[in-house]
């Protein structure tokens, strides 16, 4: 009985310090899509081929859940691609996935640049922009100077 006791409170223990160390070590972004372009095997540059598809302008990183939200536009509103891999670097953030054959890299920096590639056979899109971390804004200097002044 007591060993099912102790198992029971280190189980619990443990799961604690998971979560709070996932709590701590999970934030995510919201990213801003600023260019996009694409290049073939052949050397071929231009911009991305969606198909029918509106390009992707904001999406929303998830390090926690390990998952890419599209925002917007509103027609794509909802889309996700599960990552494989979320690390954590000296001044940036790594994400990678691997969706439809298709593998897929982020990297966030420290001072809110975004870049996103996604590889295909023959093909790469190099997406360039910014990422501001969830809940961050209130903290924003700018945020505070209208704060100050709507008072």
């Amino acid at each position: 009985m007591i060993l099912k006791t102790i198992a029971f409170f280190v189980a619990a223990v443990t799961l604690t310090l998971a979560a709070c160390d996932t709590a701590r070590a999970c934030p995510a972004w919201l990213c801003s899509v600023a260019s996009a372009v694409a290049v073939d095997e052949d050397g071929t540059t231009g911009a991305p081929d969606l198909g029918e598809r509106e390009r992707p302008t904001f999406f929303r990183i998830d390090a926690g859940k390990k998952e890419l939200t599209l925002l917007g536009p509103d027609s794509r509103r909802g889309e996700v691609t599960k990552l494989d891999s979320v690390l954590e670097t000296e001044g940036a953030h790594v994400f990678s996935g691997v969706e439809n054959g298709r593998v897929i890299s982020v990297i966030i920096t420290e001072s809110g640049r975004m870049t996103l590639s996604i590889i295909n056979d023959g093909v790469v899109w190099s997406v360039f922009g910014h990422a501001l971390p969830e809940g961050r804004l209130k903290d924003h200097p700018a945020e505070k100077r209208v704060a100050a002044d709507g008072e």
